[in-house]
């Protein structure tokens, strides 16, 4: 499992364009057309201004983040997301690794856009449980589930697009129990030149746990260089407190920057 994980970030760097995740956590509702891949690698850092207990990080450092997008019909595509190598920091000193999760995700367009109505469409996922609970507490040993409705629109050159859905979260410490997720999001892209574009996104959830109710402020940059996508983004938690239900750093960093270069390819 481990060497494929290598192979999709390999794959990355060899061919890597606009996809929207990990740069973007709202999702457009339309789909990339058939025969064209997104392939993107990058890194990402996560802090947190103290660690909830001695035994749970404060940082994360993400090595090789990949994404492969894939336009497997004209309104389907098929995704695969990894948080690449996982390298932690800790109160005492200490420092750990693991292997980040895999996210597998297909998106269907509903509704394509025309004068009358938005874009409207539908992503599922499953997050596998390949990042382990114990001993760093990075990862949950759970597989996950995940399910959006997605509506996007363009205002000439503005594009905005708004997620609602659930998410279906294991709990690692109590096999068989879960916690069940509202998701939201909201976001709006404006372009600053013919290459560079800036975007702004709200991104939350709320479960029925004292500590699982989380909301960040994103945003970042874009600009076409060399016919690649550099992309620089980061976030601020804005609602929420540091504790993790589960996989560590879901959104109870304080914040974040992150660096990621994709590449589309049409066949």
């Amino acid at each position: 499992m481990k060497r494929f994980f290598v192979f999709v970030a390999l794959i990355s760097v060899t061919a890597c364009a606009h996809a929207q995740r990990p740069v973007m956590l709202t999702e457009q509702a339309g789909t990339l057309g058939a025969g064209r891949i997104e392939l993107g690698i990058g890194l990402e850092y996560f802090k947190k201004h103290q660690a909830p207990a001695a035994d749970f990080p404060f940082s994360e450092l993400r090595l090789m983040v990949a994404g492969s997008h894939f336009g497997v019909a004209d309104n389907v595509d098929f995704n695969l997301d990894w948080r690449g190598g996982l390298l932690a920091h800790f109160p005492a000193g200490k420092s750990g690794f693991d292997w980040g999760d895999l996210m597998i995700s297909s998106k269907l367009r509903v509704l394509k856009e025309d004068e009358d109505q938005p874009a409207v469409g539908l992503r599922s996922s499953v997050k596998l449980p390949n990042t382990s609970y114990l001993p760093y507490r990075l990862g949950s040993d759970q597989t996950d589930f995940f399910m959006h409705v997605l509506v996007s629109r363009e205002w000439g050159n503005v594009i905005t697009a708004a997620n609602i859905g659930f998410g279906i979260v294991g709990d690692p410490l109590n096999p068989g129990r879960q916690d069940d997720l509202v998701m939201f999001s909201s976001a709006v892209i404006l372009p600053i030149s013919s290459v560079s574009s800036v975007f702004l996104e709200v991104y939350g959830f709320d479960g029925h746990l004292d500590y699982d109710d989380k909301v960040m402020v994103r945003f970042g940059a874009s600009s076409t260089i060399g016919g690649l996508q550099w992309n620089a983004y980061g976030g601020i938690r804005v609602a929420g407190d540091n504790r993790d239900f589960a996989t560590a750093f879901e959104a109870s960093e304080n914040w974040s920057v992150a660096l990621f270069v994709s590449k589309s390819i049409q066949f």
